[in-house]
């Protein structure tokens, strides 16, 4: 099976992959990986706990660190999906029949679906370029933005048509915009103080960002950059720049503070996988899956405060953004159920 029918497949057979376009998630297979096993072969995989195990066709057997077995077919876990234990340890999947399987990074997977929605919601109220929008959409650079920037970013972007031999910064003058290279090749020159001579070091292609450094350190261009061959940039100017990057980021709270919260009686929210908060979740708050988010939010009041949280803080950043753009007063909470440190306060006790 190529890798096209494979996401084909999972987006299928998983509801929380149905969200995601097939081309965002060919774009984005680093925040999967996945694997095939013929009949009767085994492999040892490992993860962070968190991940997931997904059986996208076939049926495995796996054994735990305990030695204890469990047989999965790709409806065992499209309804719920397998829990890597905690890292260092081992899974072992054997195939009971020809497979192939998916392991996850929830996380990063979380912040991929948040984007998608972002720039669909941005797409869909016709406020700005939709080409230009799903040539962001599959740049790198945009993809590192936190999603509360996105839609000023969009604001502030523009193209620009370039042709080879175009200088788009020069070493020693002022950087005029922060560039991303959408299409073509450039070159970048920098003296060399031992020779004297003006060296090529590298080579850029779409996706790379040209002059955040100088910008953010507030100084001329310590190098050239210059195209290959024709192309075409995105471009944001320099004040732009400087506003998203100075704009505070979304409300998030360290422990200690969302201690005092749960004490003033805020809301906590557990936007993980059943699984993982049946395994540990802070005493009293309320278990709802981040993909499920949207179709709950009917559940969430806006007169409350709530604090949510998820295994590292990522998934929650995305949850309380969302939550924000409802207009409910959320916060995420900082590192996680991870840096929880009030075992007091969780069930099952740890």
């Amino acid at each position: 099976m190529v890798i096209k029918e494979f996401i084909k497949e999972l987006k299928q057979s998983h509801p929380m992959f149905q969200s995601i376009s097939e081309r965002a998630l060919m774009e984005s297979l680093q925040v999967f990986r996945t694997f095939e096993l013929r009949e009767g072969e085994s492999a040892s995989i490992g993860g962070f706990s968190g991940d997931l195990l997904f059986v996208v066709i076939g049926k495995v057997e796996v054994t735990g660190v305990n030695g204890d077995k469990k047989e999965l077919d790709p409806g065992d876990t499209s309804s719920k999906p397998m829990l890597f234990p905690e890292h260092p340890q081992l899974l072992t999947i054997t195939a009971i029949e020809d497979s192939w399987l998916c392991h996850l990074d929830v996380d990063a997977f979380s912040y991929l679906s948040g984007l998608e929605e972002t720039l669909d919601d941005i797409k869909a109220g016709g406020r700005y370029d939709a080409a230009l929008l799903d040539k962001m959409r599959a740049s790198t650079a945009f993809r590192r933005l936190p999603i509360e920037y996105i839609e000023d970013a969009v604001k502030g972007i523009s193209e620009v048509a370039v042709r080879a031999g175009d200088e788009v910064i020069s070493d020693g003058k002022e950087i005029k915009a922060f560039y991303v290279i959408a299409a073509g090749r450039a070159e970048v020159l920098r003296l060399n103080p031992e020779s004297g001579d003006i060296e090529k070091t590298e080579e850029l292609g779409p996706g790379d960002e040209i002059g955040e450094e100088a910008i953010i350190m507030a100084a001329k261009s310590p190098c050239t950059v210059r195209m290959l061959e024709d192309g075409v940039l995105f471009a944001m100017d320099v004040a732009k720049f400087r506003e998203i990057l100075q704009k505070p980021l979304l409300a998030e709270v360290v422990p200690e503070v969302a201690r005092a919260m749960y004490s003033g009686g805020h809301m906590f929210v557990d936007v993980r996988f059943v699984e993982e908060y049946e395994e540990s979740h802070i005493v009293g708050c309320v278990n709802v899956p981040l993909f499920d988010l949207m179709k709950r939010r009917a559940e969430f009041d806006d007169s409350k405060q709530y604090v949510v949280y998820c295994r590292s803080g990522r998934r929650s950043a995305v949850a309380a953004f969302k939550l924000k753009q409802l207009n409910i007063d959320a916060v995420s909470l900082k590192g996680g159920i991870k840096a929880w440190t009030y075992n007091d306060l969780l069930e099952p006790v740890s």
